[in-house]
């Protein structure tokens, strides 16, 4: 196994590396133990800040979830308390595999592209959050005058 350090971190992580290492070295601490930490935009955007960071298995799970009557805001609270050690751990393998094909120094252009960001999350989720409203309008315009339709049928 490769020793992982600060810098393969910091070419991974990508935008916020400060932040991120910081928070990472906590669960070092505990030998990759988990422990809580806090991070808003996973608690606010839960859905979209696993896109935005590559994570697409917690993505996934997280889009399931908000179909649960009731469970969603629990969920919030999990992704903000957790989302950290989520990351810590998503990125530890992803820059241990990379680190185990590469040559070595030859791997801070892998952990770049691995890693990061996917910018366009932002740009789609703004949009998908003014389009919501306006698709909820439709819906019940068109299902909405439907249901009335039959109800009148059955009343007259």
């Amino acid at each position: 196994m490769h020793m992982i350090t600060t810098e393969d971190y910091t070419e991974f992580v990508g935008p916020n590396a400060v932040k991120y290492i910081f928070n990472f070295a906590k669960f070092q601490t505990l030998r990759d133990g988990f422990t809580v930490t806090w991070h808003w935009p996973a608690f606010l955007f839960g859905f979209w800040w696993f896109l935005y960071r590559k994570m697409y298995f917690w993505a996934f799970v997280t889009f399931l979830i908000g179909f649960l009557p009731f469970g969603n805001f629990i969920a919030q609270l999990g992704y903000g308390m957790s989302a950290y050690f989520f990351y810590y751990r998503d990125s530890t393998a992803k820059i241990g595999a990379i680190k185990s094909v590469t040559p070595t120094g030859g791997a801070s252009i892998a952990l770049r592209q691995a890693g990061g960001v996917h910018g366009w999350v932002k740009i789609v989720g703004v949009v998908c959050f003014f389009l919501q409203p306006m698709w909820i309008f439709l819906m019940s315009l068109l299902f909405g005058s439907a249901f009335i339709f039959s109800f009148q049928q059955v009343v007259v």
